[in-house]
């Protein structure tokens, strides 16, 4: 079968057609595989029968290349919706994040779905991110039953798992198709700093080593030269060198700014198409600009989050043509990204998760390995791994290195809004509904696991209890072993007041032990020749029971521990007047249409801060909401004091609700007001460039998408209130931020 011009292989066949058949499909195939063919299929198929398609990618530089890649392939036909970017929005076939998808279900329900054949999710594992991944349980379980899903994404080990609680929670029939294959096989390898290309056996004796020995052959500093040479000479090139700090990218860059990997024709078109791009998105004069320039006219090139957006996608471009051989770049850069690379080298296989330093999981080398190796180019791809001397363990590297990726855990927890989003369709039944998710799937099972035990177990109980007891009565030997307990017991006590300072209880100890002895050989068991066969008997009896009461102690705690969750959140939503056993309250409704920082703007809303300030002291406030600033940063005062008391008023009314959360016995949600970014919203609300920013270690590109972020939240609360005067400030608003370099619609634009 062919499609677009391409020979497909089998595992592309089969999820094609089950799509044609109208069956929801997941595919779990490695990184380069092709999986994009089946959503693209997906996407000409709803064109064809006149429905619309949504595709869901988990992060916006996805969104984006997808639009624009789409965009070429059905003009007018494609539109956008990612919180800062909405452009075409009533086009049949839609790119937005998950987080949009699953606010569209709670915001409007199946109506605006209506017509909506399939849903597109790029990188389900996502699923399994402890911070997002509740997004993905959420839009499959409340998405209006008539729509499909196609489910792309990399191993995962648990698919049976995940595939039946999809079933379990989905009409449509489910088509599963697992490929392990890659197109391209994959060379993995080991390069020691000082010592060149390794192997395990190797790394095993020199973690034997002393620290000194392991520093031996090499400087404090790591070299890469030897490591980028090679790559050089053994043409593996082009090569996405992976970097865990954005400082790390750049200096690795600037360090090998002086190689010369292009040839005079590449050189001149990469520099005339980087020039005429930073042209047309305004972005010439920027210092970020100005220092890639010099690396780009070599073939080299830095990408992290802190780099401007638009700088990012004219790297990105460049990349793609070919014309950037060496790019240093974090660990975004693998997600979902169609920019495949001869080579993948890790620059350390530790990375830092904002808690402690740590082994990459199977998962996360896999995911970025996998860029190495272009179909229909290279023959094999080649992934390298450098591995420091002085952190060295074998034993984490064997977690990295495992074939077998970690299986996808439920990441489900209901956000506020979520709650009163399904409080308001459910009331009562929410706990009914929450029960659906892939983590209570699971605990169903586990449930009827421990009860299966609990069954096999009691039979085991009942079977010993039917012992031969040659006295007749062996429910006997139970009182029989709790006095044998007792004699023991006082036995011990009399013993140690024999031989310490105090001797007074002696006597009443002695008169305890004479009469437990009187009643032990009342029983016929004392003197019974099988006694030691019934004592372990019983033992094993008891020891029984024991495992099957703590067996349902745990059955009982898992099936009740989400429902007391929602129950305590539910409470606090209560007591905080947003909803009632009718339904939603006033602030219920205003909250469930903000979907993260629900009840700090509900709060400050009611109390009437938002329609008291002008509109620059409504960004700033805003600001305050939704930034975060990097851990361990003090918190900064604002220099003008009239607005360090809007955010003072604001903060006590932050507080209050974090001390409700904490009584409540429920993990602080509500995030506290941060002024890190606040002196630069102000300056830019006031007409400031760009260039003449500054910000406290925040990079060019966290400036741009926190403008951005202010710019998606001022949205919602124009969305949530209905009222035009408030609605009118809240545009007036948007303007101030969203200009220049802040402007995605018009970057996007502009590229396509």
């Amino acid at each position: 079968m062919e499609f677009k011009g391409l020979s497909l292989d089998a595992f592309q066949v089969e999820a094609i057609e089950a799509i044609q058949k109208g069956e929801s499909v997941i595919v779990s195939a490695p990184t380069g595989a092709g999986k994009t063919v089946i959503a693209e299929f997906a996407i000409e198929k709803a064109l064809r029968e006149g429905k619309e398609i949504i595709y869901t990618a988990p992060i916006k530089a996805l969104s984006n290349q997808k639009y624009r890649d789409f965009s070429a392939d059905y003009p007018d036909q494609v539109g956008i919706m990612t919180g800062d970017v909405i452009l075409n929005a009533d086009a049949p076939v839609l790119i937005m994040t998950t987080e949009i998808f699953r606010n569209i279900i709670f915001d409007v329900g199946a109506e605006r779905l209506r017509n909506v054949e399939s849903v597109i999710f790029d990188e389900i594992h996502y699923i399994n991110d402890i911070q997002r991944g509740t997004v993905w349980e959420e839009s499959i379980i409340f998405a209006p039953q008539h729509i499909s899903f196609v489910c792309l994404s990399a191993t995962i080990p648990n698919f049976t798992e995940f595939a039946d609680w999809m079933r379990a929670v989905r009409d449509k029939k489910i088509h599963t198709i697992v490929e392990t294959e890659r197109p391209v096989p994959l060379n993995t390898s080991i390069w020691v700093p000082g010592f060149g290309f390794r192997d395990m056996k190797f790394l095993r004796k020199l973690e034997s080593e002393t620290m000194q020995e392991r520093k031996k052959g090499r400087g404090q500093k790591v070299d890469f030269a030897p490591l980028v040479h090679h790559l050089r000479r053994e043409d593996l090139m082009p090569c996405i060198f992976f970097h865990f700090s954005r400082l790390g990218c750049q200096n690795l860059a600037l360090r090998f700014k002086g190689l010369n990997l292009l040839t005079p024709p590449e050189r001149h078109q990469a520099l005339s198409l980087y020039d005429e791009s930073c042209e047309r998105f305004g972005v010439t004069e920027r210092a970020n600009a100005i220092q890639m320039r010099g690396l780009v006219k070599n073939g080299v090139a830095y990408h992290h989050a802190g780099v401007l957006p638009a700088i990012k996608d004219i790297l990105e471009r460049l990349y793609t043509l070919g014309l950037i051989k060496l790019l240093f770049t974090t660990e975004t850069f693998a997600v979902g990204m169609n920019l495949p690379a001869k080579s993948v080298v890790f620059e350390n296989v530790m990375k830092h998760d904002g808690i402690s330093f740590r082994y990459l999981t199977a998962r996360e080398f896999q995911q970025m390995a996998g860029r190495a190796g272009r179909r229909g180019i290279d023959e094999v791809g080649y992934a390298i791994s450098c591995i420091n001397p002085i952190d060295l363990s074998v034993e984490g590297l064997k977690g990295t290195f495992a074939r077998q990726v970690e299986d996808i855990e439920s990441q489900f927890s209901l956000s506020y809004s979520s709650l009163l989003n399904l409080y308001d369709r459910f009331g009562e039944k929410i706990y009914d509904v929450c029960e659906r998710s892939f983590n209570n799937y699971k605990n169903v099972y586990q449930v009827d696991l421990l009860r299966e035990h609990m069954r096999q177990v009691g039979e085991d109980v009942e079977r010993l209890r039917q012992y031969d007891c040659v006295q007749g009565d062996f429910s006997q030997m139970e009182r029989f072993l709790e006095l044998r307990k007792e004699f023991f017991k006082y036995t011990d006590k009399f013993n140690k007041s024999r031989h310490g300072k105090k001797k007074r209880g002696s006597f009443e100890l002695r008169e305890k032990i004479e009469g437990v002895k009187n009643s032990l050989n009342d029983i016929a068991c004392q003197q019974c020749k099988r006694k030691k066969s019934c004592i372990a008997t019983m033992k094993k009896i008891k020891s029984y029971e024991r495992e099957m009461e703590l067996m349902g102690d745990e059955a009982v705690e898992v099936e009740n521990t989400q429902r007391a969750g929602i129950r305590l959140r539910l409470d606090l939503l209560q007591n905080l007047d947003y909803l009632n056993e009718q339904g939603l309250l006033p602030r219920g409704k205003i909250a469930s249409q903000i979907f993260g920082y629900e009840l700090q703007f509900t709060e400050l809303y009611f109390e009437g801060m938002f329609e008291e300030l002008d509109e620059e002291g409504l960004c700033l406030l805003v600001s305050c909401i939704i930034f975060e600033s990097r851990r361990g940063m003090p918190r900064r005062r604002i220099r003008e004091k009239n607005l360090q008391w809007v955010i003072d008023q604001g903060d006590v009314t932050v507080r209050h609700l974090r001390k409700l959360e904490q009584q409540a016995g429920l993990p602080n949600r509500v995030d506290p007001l941060d002024t890190g970014m606040a002196d630069t919203v102000i300056a830019w609300c006031r007409g400031a460039n760009f260039e003449d920013l500054r910000a406290a270690n925040l990079d060019d590109g966290d400036l741009v998408r926190n403008f951005r972020l202010i710019v998606d939240f001022m949205r919602q609360m124009k969305r949530a209130i209905n009222e035009p005067m408030f609605r009118d400030k809240v545009d007036r608003c948007v303007k101030l931020i969203y200009r220049d370099v802040v402007d995605a619609e018009a970057q996007l634009q502009t590229q396509v």
